[in-house]
C-alpha cells in the first residue's frame, strides 16, 4: 500500500481506538455539568412510583395536625396544654418527634410552656426540630425556645435539599450552621427509639457569615400507592385511642393540613399541594429502619463510572460495529446501562444517574455506525488494489465535472496513460511483480496530481485516468510530464521494454466543454493522443488535436 494511504488508514485506525476514551471524558464533563440531570430525575422519579412499600408491625404512627382537627379544635397555633396532654398520652411510645416549631413564647403567660416543657421532660423521649432559616442579618439556626430545647431528649434538623426543578429528592443525615453538628429529625429519632445516648450539644451562636453545613447525603425512599405508616387524626390521638395503643411505638407529630405547615414537591406527591415535611421524615425514618435508604454515588464516582462504563462498552462493541445491525447492538447496551442502574436503585440501594452513559453509548454506535457506512462508501468507489478511485467512481464524477465546467465556462482536462509493455512484464516478472508496479505508478500519480478537485483513478489493467477540472491545455500536459519524468526517474526494471525501465504513454483532452461534447467523445480524444503517444516510441506525453 503507498505510504500515504498507510498513513490514512493507520490515523483513522487510531481515531477509532480514541473514540471510546474521547466518548468516555464527553461522557464525564456531562455529569459533571449536570445538563441533562432533568431527565435522570425523572428516571429516577419513575423509578419509586413503580416501587411500593408494605406496612409493618414496627411502622411508625404519624399524628397529623390535619384538617379535621382543626375543624374540631380552632385554628392554629392551639394552646401548648394540648401538646403537653398528647405527650403525655404517649408515655409508653418508644420516641416521640415533635415536629412542631416551637420558636417563640406564649405571649399571654409563661405556664402553656411550661406546662409543654414539664410533659415532655416526663416523656423523656422527645425529638425537637431545628432548621435553617434567612433574615435581613443573613443566615439563621432557628431552634426551640431554651425552654423546650433543654426539655427535649435532643435537637434532629429538618432541612431538605431542593433539587433545580424545586423537587425535594435527596436530604443529609446530618447538618448544621458552621458545622454538622445536628443529625436529621429522624436519624435523632431513631437514635431515641433504639436506646442511643445523645452527642455533646451543639453550641447555640453562630456568627452571622457561617454558612448552613451539610454532610451525609441520601436520597428520600419514596415510595409510589399507600403511605408505608399509620396516619391517625390528632383529635383521635389525644382522645381517641389509649395510651397502650402506643406502646412500643414510634410517633411523628406534625401539621399536614394545607397552608399551614412546611409543604415540598417530592417525586411521588402532587407537586402543586406537595408533601408535608412531616411525612418526607416518616419515609425517612421506615428507610432507616429496614436499611433501604437510597445513597447516590458522589459526583467525582458518578463521572468516574460514567468514564468507565462508555469505554469498556465501546471497546467490547467496537469490533461488532462494522455490522449491520451495530446500531442495535449499541442500543441495546444503552438500554443495559439504564436497566442496570434501576436494579442497582432497587437491590443495593444506590443511584446511579445512567442517561449520560446511555447517551454517549448511543452516540458511539451512530459514529460506528456511519464509519462503517464510509467504509462501505469508500469500498464501492475504490480499487482495492491501488487504493485509486475506480472506473464506477470516475465516470460517476466524469459526466457531471463536463457539464459543471460547460456551465462555469472552465476548462476541463483528461489525462489517459497506459503502462508501456506491460504484457511483457507480467509474463516475466510474474503477476505478483505486476501487482507491485501498479501500486507504484499509483503511488507517483498520486503524488503527481495533488491538487485539490483532481481525480485520479485506475480505469483498468494497466490503464490510468486523471480528472482536471479548471486546467488548461498546456497546465495538464506539464502535470503529465512531470508525471512521466517521476516514473521514468525511478528505474524500475522491465527487461521486456526497449528503455529497460518502466514507462508510461500518456494522452491529454483538454478544452472548455462545448454543447454537443460527451465523456466518451473527451475520452475518445485522449485514447487516440494516447495510440500517438506509443506510435511515437512510447514514454511520451501526447496532447490531443484541438
Amino acid at each position: 500500500m503507498p505510504a500515504d494511504t498507510s498513513r490514512s488508514a493507520s490515523g483513522k485506525s487510531r481515531l477509532r481506538q480514541l473514540l471510546p476514551l474521547l466518548a468516555g471524558f464527553i461522557g464525564a464533563l456531562l455529569v459533571l455539568a449536570a445538563p441533562l440531570q432533568r431527565l435522570d430525575n425523572w428516571l429516577y422519579d419513575a423509578a419509586l412510583s413503580w416501587h411500593t412499600l408494605d406496612k409493618s408491625a414496627d411502622d411508625p404512627i404519624l399524628i397529623e395536625v390535619d384538617n379535621r382537627s382543626l375543624a374540631e379544635m380552632g385554628s392554629w397555633p392551639w394552646p401548648r396544654e394540648l401538646h403537653a396532654r398528647l405527650l403525655d398520652q404517649l408515655q409508653s411510645a418508644r420516641a416521640v418527634g415533635l415536629d412542631i416549631a416551637l420558636a417563640e413564647s406564649t405571649l399571654a403567660s409563661s405556664k402553656p410552656d411550661q406546662a409543654l416543657a414539664a410533659a415532655m421532660q416526663r416523656n423523656g423521649k422527645v425529638v425537637s426540630p431545628v432548621f435553617p432559616e434567612s433574615n435581613a442579618k443573613g443566615l439563621t439556626e432557628t431552634r426551640p425556645l431554651p425552654l423546650f430545647e433543654a426539655a427535649s431528649n435532643r435537637l434532629g434538623h429538618t432541612d431538605f435539599e431542593r433539587d433545580t426543578d424545586g423537587v425535594v429528592r435527596r436530604t443529609y443525615l446530618r447538618a448544621g450552621l458552621g458545622s454538622p453538628d445536628h443529625p436529621g429529625f429522624a436519624r435523632a429519632v431513631l437514635d431515641v427509639a433504639q436506646g442511643k445516648p445523645a452527642a455533646p450539644a451543639a453550641h447555640a451562636f453562630h456568627g452571622r457569615d457561617e454558612p448552613w453545613v451539610r454532610a451525609d447525603e441520601v436520597m428520600v425512599p419514596f415510595a409510589g400507592g399507600n403511605l408505608p405508616f399509620e396516619r391517625l387524626s390528632y383529635i383521635d390521638a389525644l382522645s381517641g385511642v389509649s395510651k397502650d395503643y402506643f406502646r412500643n411505638r414510634i410517633v411523628l407529630i406534625g401539621v399536614t393540613a394545607a397552608g399551614l405547615g412546611d409543604m415540598h414537591g417530592t417525586p411521588v406527591s402532587d407537586n402543586a399541594a406537595g408533601m408535608p415535611g412531616v411525612v418526607i421524615n416518616a419515609y425517612l425514618l421506615r428507610g432507616l429502619q429496614d436499611g433501604t435508604l437510597i445513597h447516590p454515588l458522589s459526583l467525582p464516582a458518578q463521572a468516574l463510572l460514567t468514564l468507565l462504563l462508555i469505554v469498556l462498552l465501546d471497546y467490547s462493541l467496537a469490533p461488532r460495529g462494522q455490522q449491520r445491525n451495530a446500531l442495535l447492538i449499541y442500543t441495546a447496551a444503552a438500554l443495559l446501562v439504564g436497566m442496570g442502574s434501576l436494579l442497582l436503585l432497587e437491590l443495593g440501594h444506590l443511584w446511579f444517574a445512567p442517561i449520560s452513559s446511555m447517551l454517549l453509548v448511543l452516540l458511539c454506535g451512530f459514529a460506528r455506525f456511519i464509519s462503517r457506512q464510509a467504509s462501505l462508501q469508500t469500498l464501492a468507489t475504490t480499487d482495492g488494489l491501488t487504493q485509486l478511485a475506480n472506473r464506477r467512481h470516475f465516470d460517476e464524477v466524469f459526466i457531471p465535472a463536463i457539464e459543471r465546467q460547460r456551465n462555469t465556462r472552465q476548462p476541463l482536462a483528461f489525462v489517459l496513460l497506459d503502462i508501456d509493455h506491460f504484457k511483457l512484464y507480467n509474463d516475466q516478472y510474474g503477476h505478483y511483480a505486476g501487482d507491485v508496479i501498479l501500486k507504484r505508478v499509483a503511488h507517483v500519480l498520486r503524488e503527481s496530481f495533488s491538487r485539490k478537485g483532481v481525480l485520479p483513478a485506475r480505469l483498468g489493467g494497466e490503464e490510468f485516468g486523471v480528472l482536471m477540472p479548471g486546467t488548461s491545455m498546456q497546465d495538464a500536459v506539464d502535470a503529465a510530464e512531470v508525471f512521466r519524468q517521476r516514473l521514468e526517474d525511478l528505474d524500475l526494471p522491465h527487461d521486456g521494454s526497449p528503455l529497460l525501465k518502466v514507462t508510461c504513454s500518456i494522452g491529454v483532452a483538454a478544452r472548455i466543454p462545448q454543447p454537443d461534447d460527451t465523456a466518451q467523445r473527451i475520452y475518445e480524444e485522449a485514447d487516440g493522443a494516447l495510440y500517438i503517444a506509443k506510435r511515437s516510441g512510447r514514454n511520451v506525453v501526447s496532447p490531443a488535436s484541438s
